[in-house]
């Protein structure tokens, strides 16, 4: 079995199965930090792992959003070491009310000797999570 080695292709091949809703390449116990260690279901902050994330992230923002979904593009990509990557992002989306969800975000990757990500650190523009959240009644599933 040949090692696990970090390039730009393979953070890409990441980003475009996360766009398909494919989350193999994340760790289920992946710790996932967004803006803060504080959690807050408005802003979305907070400390998850993989199904938490699912669950207090993802779904309650996505179904605030047209086509649940937002198109997220990774910008630029910088391995750092052969288990650490920062990749900016920016994401397009419609919110439910018809504002639109243009937010821009900094990944900071972290991967084990597998290529699974086991930590990341999400910043990003959490007031227009807020905005989202509060004038944008979800989507019944």
């Amino acid at each position: 079995m040949s090692a696990f080695i970090l390039n730009k292709a393979y953070i890409l091949s990441f980003f475009s199965s996360l766009q398909e809703g494919d989350l193999s390449f994340i760790d289920p116990n992946v710790r996932w930090v967004i803006g803060s260690e504080i959690k807050d279901p408005v802003r979305l902050t907070g400390v998850y792992n993989l199904a938490s994330w699912v669950t207090d992230v993802k779904t309650p923002l996505w179904n605030r959003l047209q086509n649940q979904a937002v198109a997220a593009t990774p910008t630029s990509i910088d391995i750092i070491t052969n288990n650490k990557a920062i990749v900016e992002v920016v994401s397009k989306g419609i919110q439910l009310n018809g504002n639109p969800y243009n937010n821009r975000y900094v990944w900071i990757l972290f991967f084990s000797d597998a290529g699974k990500i086991i930590e990341i650190r999400e910043y990003l523009d959490t007031a227009l999570c807020q905005e989202v959240m509060q004038t944008n009644e979800p989507v019944k599933g």
